[in-house]
């Protein structure tokens, strides 16, 4: 089937989304690809959600990091292949074997208030960021830091792991070596904040940052619009080039769309899935558009307190009875097969590595070895009680269940999808012994395969409440490896730990891995220099704005072979 038919086909499937008519042209760019940027321009975008914080220490949703990206610059920073690079510190070392990071902060870098960043605001901006009073979700991220635990509990005045050395030297000092240590630190929270934060977090606080971008009193409205500007004595000068962004928030997807062919927003990253496929579909608008790498895993997540699924035999039914293949179709533009849970966009993850696999055969003898055997002829045998599986409303689980249950009825596995809003979904999935089996889903925090094992199956994830190891699994054997994972320094010594890791993981399932999910990125013609990130939302460091005026508005300006890569695909 044709790209063009295939898009008919989706859009008579879904007519309800709105799917009609041709797409309009894009607007195009005023000069050829070889043009230097140039300064000016405000950069809209919108989003279905909405940002209920741009503190850094408070990172209450997914949404405030692209808005907060902007605004805060870190000691280090993610490059565009994932690897850690210098900002605000010009360079670092590390000695002491590993547990001593000693970072050098460039002379002269400003807050938006124009005062110096010194090492006293890195110091000051970590413990308003650790302190017990923070409503940070991420301070455990930050663990290794010498005192981190006596300070945390609010036994201690201040976190004795960070020293100042001089006005722009810091160290901090780890209670053991931490491979992620430097991942974490290209994180938000401890990223340093303005002295009118503040010792201590405050709602009230007007962000302000060393970023790119500053946030002017009254340019950040809580369910409408946030509105940042170009930040003149910015350290990484001429960047950036826009003069400002403007976000707008809860905006229905076919809003955004019309309001992107219309030229009224520059940027496009929410479709639903007809859209998607016309955009990709139309010779046009394909070159301007790309694909994020794989960054989040979904999967069955069985609760292996709750019977059937403590008996380890029948995760490994459910783990080999699924057909990815199957699910994949069900989103096909933004879903792959996945088969382990590190997915393909993050580093360590490891194509080679044997997991988990269909076979429905294999599915079935596991049903007998756990004394559950099950008679496809006859449909006798199997687990005798129906298995409630939670999912929340309008999310992708609501779908991808409905042939999820018809795969394991032919193992002898019945289940019942439950549909909740979704705070319920999250708050019975998070409670011990309450939901025995629905969908896992994590999306990364950084780059790094111990954001995905450590949450979702080390043991210490474990809680009565808010459990992000879901499956509520432990080993102890898996826990010393990904301890020691963590502690090693060497690149494919550590590689060699996480796959033993993700080998036992898959083996024992306490997930059975489904998919690994991206997402794509449309913009107009006249968005230059824009890119995607493996880390942040909009990577708008080197973007630049070079729109057509007037009635030429809508005449793209096409690179060579740029209809080429309508068939080439975009990277990964």
């Amino acid at each position: 089937m044709s790209a063009r038919a295939t898009t008919l086909a989706a859009c008579l499937a879904l007519a309800s989304s709105g799917c009609s008519g041709e797409l309009p042209a894009p607007i195009g760019a005023a000069h050829g690809a070889d043009a230097a940027p140039t300064r000016g321009g405000t950069l809209r975008l919108a989003t279905f959600g909405d940002v209920r914080s741009l503190d850094p220490a408070n990172l209450a949703d997914g949404l405030a990091p692209m808005i907060d990206v902007l605004l805060y610059a870190g000691l280090v920073d993610y490059d565009a292949t994932s690897k850690i690079r210098p900002d605000l510190a010009e360079r670092w070392e590390i000695t002491d074997g590993g547990k001593r990071v000693r970072f050098f902060i460039k002379p002269g870098a400003r807050f938006h208030d124009g005062e110096e960043v010194t090492a006293d605001d890195v110091k000051r901006s970590a413990e308003r960021a650790l302190h017990p009073s923070t409503p940070n979700p991420y301070a455990s991220f930050y663990e290794s830091i010498d005192g981190y635990e006596a300070y945390a509990a609010g036994k201690a005045d201040e976190l004795r792991g960070v020293v100042v050395e001089g006005r722009h030297v810091v160290s901090f000092v780890l209670t053991a070596p931490d491979a992620t240590f430097l991942p974490v630190m290209a994180l938000m929270p401890l990223r340093p904040v303005c002295k009118s934060a503040g010792h201590r977090y405050s709602d009230a606080w007007q962000p302000c940052g060393a970023g790119p971008f500053k946030l002017a009193p009254g340019a950040w409205e809580r369910g409408r619009q946030a509105h940042v500007t170009r930040f003149e004595r910015y350290h990484r000068a001429p960047e950036p080039y826009l003069d400002g962004v403007e976000f707008t928030f809860l905006v229905h997807l076919q809003t955004e769309r019309f309001k992107f062919e219309r030229g009224e927003l520059d940027v496009l990253r929410d479709f639903v899935q007809p859209d998607l496929l016309r955009f990709q579909a139309d010779p046009r608008w394909a070159p301007f558009g790309e694909y994020e790498g794989e960054r989040q895993i979904g999967g069955e997540a069985m609760n292996v307190e709750v019977p059937p699924f403590d008996r380890v035999e029948v995760r490994r039914a459910v783990a080999a009875a699924i057909d990815r293949e199957q699910i994949r179709m069900i989103k096909s533009s933004n879903l792959r097969a996945a088969y382990q849970a590190v997915p393909p966009g993050v580093p360590g993850h490891n194509d080679k590595l044997a997991c988990q696999s269909y076979d429905l055969a294999r599915a079935l003898d596991h049903m007998k070895r756990a004394g559950l055997e099950y008679d496809p002829a006859t449909g006798k045998g199997g687990w005798p009680d129906t298995i409630p599986y939670l999912v929340y409303r309008q999310g992708l689980p609501e779908f991808t269940a409905q042939v999820l249950a018809q795969q394991l009825a032919k193992i002898g596995l019945r289940i019942e999808v439950r549909v909740v809003n979704y705070a319920t979904f999250m708050a019975l999935r998070g409670r011990r012994k309450r939901s025995p089996f629905g969908p896992g889903m994590w999306t990364q925090d950084y780059p790094h395969p111990a954001d995905f094992l450590e949450p979702l199956f080390h043991s210490k994830s474990i809680s009565a409440e808010d459990s992000n190891n879901w499956s509520f699994y432990s080993n102890a054997r898996l826990d010393e490896t990904l301890d020691r994972a963590k502690r090693e320094l060497d690149d494919a010594k550590r590689q060699t730990f996480y796959d033993d890791a993700q080998k036992i993981v898959c083996d024992d399932a306490p997930w059975a891995f489904t998919y690994a999910f991206r997402w794509y990125t449309q913009r107009q013609p006249y968005v230059r220099g824009y890119r995607t990130h493996p880390m942040w939302t909009h990577d708008l460091s080197t973007t630049w704005l070079d729109r057509v005026a007037g009635p030429t508005a809508r005449r793209a300006v096409f690179s060579p072979g740029a209809l080429g890569a309508l068939f080439g695909g975009p990277r990964r």
